[in-house]
Parts: structure tokens; sequence; C-alpha cells
């Protein structure tokens, strides 16, 4: 074994944690093309949830109940618009990448310092008839504080389990 082999050996791979980050992420991508999940939070050899579930709802439920391992990590969601992306700013992840991405969700990230990236890069997200602009992303649209748009989307969230 050469000395650089032993020095390799003894030290660890420099790449363990982002090598076993890498495989997680796209074995959530994989879950959700497969329906397994929505969202699923990855960060380092981990993956701290996946969630299931309609809309933002499942990224709200990793938001409130893995906040602080939120902070750094990777959201693989199915679909990301402006409101979820406000959800991922909050959360002080480092990394979002949508099955489907809109457009202002990726611009809403990168002006927040979180990188993006999408299987599929769409201009809007639209309602679940194509007829318009998303309920959620409505809520959302034009609010360039992070908070502000979380207060708007958990506001219209709520309007809409009361009907």
């Amino acid at each position: 074994m050469t000395a650089a082999a032993v020095a390799l050996l003894s030290s660890g791979c420099c790449c363990i944690d982002s090598c076993a980050e890498k495989r997680n992420i796209e074995d959530a991508k994989q879950m959700i093309r497969d329906g397994r999940a929505e969202c699923v939070l990855v960060k380092g050899k981990h993956i701290y949830a996946q969630e299931r579930g309609h809309g933002v709802s499942p990224l709200l439920v990793v938001y409130e109940t893995h906040r602080d391992e939120m902070r750094g990590a990777v959201v693989v969601d199915k679909v990301i618009g402006r409101a979820a992306a406000a959800v991922a700013i909050c959360g002080k992840v480092r990394h979002v990448h949508g099955e489907v991405m809109s457009e202002d969700a990726l611009k809403f990230l990168n002006d927040n310092g979180i990188s993006g990236s999408a299987t599929l890069m769409v201009p809007r997200i639209l309602n679940r008839d194509r007829s318009g602009l998303c309920p959620l992303e409505r809520s959302v649209d034009g609010i360039s504080e992070p908070e502000a748009a979380m207060a708007a989307l958990r506001e219209k969230v709520a309007s809409m389990k009361n009907k």
C-alpha cells in the first residue's frame, strides 16, 4: 500500500458525508418519482424526514417537526413554487430541488442565498385544473420578505381548511 493510500485511510475520506448526501438526494428524488413521498429532508448521511400530502403541506410538516435539522440541509420536493420557497428560506436550508420548480421560486431562493435545481422548470405554479395561478402562490405573490410570505401562506392554508 502506498503512503498516500495509508494517509487517506487513516484520515478518512473527505467526501464520505458529501458522497452519502448525494446518494440520499438521489434516493429522495426517486422516492418522489415513485410516489412514496412528496417532500424529503436530507442532511449529510441522514434522511431526516419524508412526508406525503398535497400542496405545500408536506414541507410545512417538515418545517414544524424538523426545523433544527433544516438548517444547512437539502429539501427535495415534488413541486416548489414561491410559497414552498418561503418555507425553505425560513427553514434556512442550503439547497432546494424540485421535481417541478417555478422560475419565481428559484429567483426567491437565490435572492435569499439558497441554491435551487429542478427536473422541470416552469414559469409559474398553476392551480389543480390549470385555469390560473395556484391559490397558495397567489397568497405570497409580490411578497419579498420570507417571514411575511410564510405568514401569508399560513393564513391561506388555515382559510382553505375552514372551507
